[in-house]
């Protein structure tokens, strides 16, 4: 089915300075740094409709974890002109307390979440404290919660969300993990959410160490180039490079247009290029 092509909007709300690359498992230098780590969430729209993909942090689960915010994720919506109440989609690519704060600020949404992660976050995994160490319980309670209002739409591997838009299971960071491909006048586009943090955890193949499974990231690298996108419109999930690769939004500084010209090769296009 034909659909209008579709902007995407990477929306930044916080970013934390880490004083190296502690949190690779691989890392080749621990003494690397600093390394700024930056939070978005992704905004996916044409005239026919409007998708959120991840809802951040709120303020309780970030303070918890001594994260501060650049700005509230709902005003960072807000800004880019996304009222929650009016948004009937989120895509929650995985359960972790940085991607799936915010549940209650769409009340009318449909939340779509694989169903491996929802297993994951609710099963046996969430007794041993470094399975559950990046996940909120308020969070993962207020998904169920959804669950039982009908709110949540519960996929089982790839599927078609809307006219253009689809979601693939990846799992290896978390339990059921899921990356987001948007068709954009540049083609098609991956948001790979968590698949790879950075740019350098693919081309150094050099993982990111929250894993549920690591066979499974390793294969998540092949295939989120797999899904018919040209490398600079794959997205990683939380490299400030980002910010500084893609045009600002016109209306707000901390969002760039993942679907306009890029402003330089990315690092994934000079890797695959070698």
């Amino acid at each position: 089915m034909s659909t209008d092509p579709y902007e995407v909007l990477a929306v930044e709300y916080a970013r934390l300075e880490r004083p190296s690359r502690e949190f690779y498992l691989f890392s080749p230098d621990p003494h690397e740094g600093p390394r700024p780590i930056a939070y978005y969430m992704w905004v996916i729209r044409n005239e026919a409709r409007t998708i959120v993909v991840d809802l951040g942090f709120d303020r309780r689960s970030g303070e918890q974890r001594g994260r501060t915010f650049l700005r509230e994720p709902m005003a960072a919506l807000a800004a880019v002109g996304v009222a929650p109440a009016d948004v009937d989609t989120v895509i929650i690519t995985h359960m972790h307390y940085d991607h799936a704060g915010h549940e209650p600020a769409f009340p009318n949404a449909r939340f779509v979440l694989q169903e491996r992660e929802i297993a994951y976050c609710t099963g046996k995994a969430m007794g041993y404290p470094p399975c559950r160490r990046s996940y909120d319980i308020e969070h993962v309670t207020g998904m169920i919660r959804a669950n039982f209002r009908s709110q949540v739409k519960f996929v089982d591997g790839d599927a078609d969300i809307a006219p253009g838009i689809s979601v693939h299971l990846i799992g290896g960071h978390s339990g059921g993990l899921q990356v987001v491909r948007a068709q954009t006048d540049a083609g098609p586009l991956v948001i790979a959410s968590d698949a790879a943090h950075f740019y350098d955890v693919v081309s150094e193949q050099n993982p990111f160490a929250v894993i549920a499974s690591l066979p499974e990231m390793c294969a998540g690298w092949e295939r989120i180039f797999e899904l018919g996108a040209a490398s600079e419109r794959v997205v990683p999930g939380h490299d400030p490079l980002v910010s500084e690769l893609y045009p600002k939004h016109r209306d707000d500084e901390l969002t760039v247009v993942l679907s306009g010209p890029l402003a330089a090769k990315t690092p994934w296009q000079i890797w695959k290029a070698e």
